[in-house]
């Protein structure tokens, strides 16, 4: 009997929050380390506190995220669109959180997060071209919003560095609200859909 029994967990509302949360957070230190001319020194220490965070929010995503890629609890082609990409983000947060504790250059972690990049961008026209999820759109904008750049990240280790952080920090803005207001959204669906159910064994 049991195993006819399909058991579907949702953590998608939750995840897109923390997207939302954590590319605003990206934003706020771009801002900082490539935007505006901070003090040096401080910069420093916010960067170790940055550091901790990306961390520790990487390590819940990439937890997350295998967990998805293993355990396959979504249905159909989303736990592909949706999980695989998690994973990456964890494994991106990790990269700049090693790279902002431990004060190592990160020219090599900008171009492992463009090699990253590369998957978002491609499954955000999947999204888009199968019309996948409530918000197609939103969505879909939402990934190639990341991806583009993640893939052009590299660009703040140049001469234009500056330059391009305004678009870099436009692109995390607009990446970061979507996320938030698919989110949000789908905390109110996916609660009213659930209210009434229960699990097998209670």
């Amino acid at each position: 009997m049991f195993g006819e029994i399909m058991l579907f967990i949702d953590i998608l509302d939750i995840e897109l929050m923390l997207l939302g949360g954590g590319l605003f957070l990206i934003a706020y230190w771009v801002l900082l380390n490539f935007t505006i001319n901070y003090d040096q020194q401080k910069l420093i220490e916010i960067n170790k506190g940055f550091g901790f965070l990306f961390l520790a929010l990487g390590i819940y995503v990439l937890a997350t995220g295998l967990w998805g890629t293993f355990v396959w609890p979504l249905p159909s082609s989303y736990n592909l669109v949706l999980t695989d990409p998690w994973s990456l983000y964890g494994i991106a947060l990790l990269a700049l959180g090693f790279v902002n504790i431990y004060k190592v250059p990160i020219h090599g972690v900008l171009a492992g997060i463009s090699i990253l990049s590369i998957p978002i961008i491609v499954y955000g026209s999947v999204i888009l071209h199968f019309g996948l999820t409530n918000s197609p759109t939103a969505a879909g904008a939402m990934y190639l919003l990341i991806g583009l750049n993640g893939l052009l990240s590299p660009i703040l280790q140049t001469k234009a560095k500056k330059y391009w952080s305004y678009i870099a920090l436009l692109l995390l803005i607009l990446a970061g609200i979507l996320a938030l207001y698919i989110g949000i959204s789908a905390s109110f669906e996916h609660t009213a859909g659930w209210m009434k159910w229960s699990p097998f064994y209670g």
